[in-house]
C-alpha cells in the first residue's frame, strides 16, 4: 500500500493546504443549493413513517384490478403510534386516525402540492386528492405524528 510520501502528519497537513488552495470559490447557485438541501436533511426525523399495511386493490386480485379502481379504494397506515385508514371513492378521500384525537393532516404532493384539513375530534377528515399525482399524508394530532408512504389514487 502507497503512502504517497504521508510518512508524518505535517505531510498529510501540507497536502491538505495545497488542495485547499487549489479549489475555486462556488459560484452562488452551487451554494445556494447546497445550503438548500442540507437545510431539509432532517425534515422527516421528527415524525414516523407509517408503512403501507393494507390496500384493497389487492384483495381482488390482478385479473379484475380495473373494477376494484372504479368502485374505490380502502388503505390502511399503521405506525408505533397510531394508524390513518383513507378510502378514495368518486374524487374524494374520507379518513380516520387511530386512535382517534382532533389535529391537522396535510396532503404533500409532487410538484410543490399542498393542501391542508382538519382533523375532528374523532379522528376523522376528507380531502380532494389532486388528479393523477402521488402524495403522501402528514399527520399531526393529540398523540399522532406520522407521514405515509406515498400514495397514488
Amino acid at each position: 500500500m502507497s503512502t504517497h510520501g504521508w510518512d508524518d502528519d505535517d505531510a498529510i497537513l501540507r497536502e491538505v493546504a495545497i488542495a485547499l488552495r487549489e479549489v475555486e470559490h462556488l459560484a452562488e447557485p452551487v451554494r445556494v443549493a447546497g445550503e438548500a438541501a442540507y437545510t431539509w436533511r432532517g425534515v422527516d426525523e421528527e415524525l414516523e413513517l407509517a408503512s403501507l399495511a393494507y390496500d384493497s386493490l389487492l384483495d381482488a386480485g390482478p385479473a379484475v384490478r380495473a373494477a376494484a379502481v372504479d368502485g374505490g379504494r380502502t388503505l390502511l397506515f399503521t405506525g408505533p403510534s397510531g394508524s390513518v385508514q383513507v378510502e378514495h371513492d368518486a374524487g374524494l378521500v374520507v379518513g380516520q386516525l387511530i386512535p382517534p384525537g382532533p389535529g391537522r393532516l396535510t396532503v404533500q404532493g409532487g410538484n410543490g402540492y399542498h393542501a391542508e384539513s382538519e382533523v375532528d375530534e374523532v379522528g376523522c377528515f376528507s380531502f380532494r386528492p389532486p388528479d393523477a399525482r402521488p402524495i403522501r399524508l402528514r399527520v399531526s394530532a393529540d398523540s399522532v405524528d406520522l407521514v405515509t408512504d406515498w400514495i397514488s389514487f
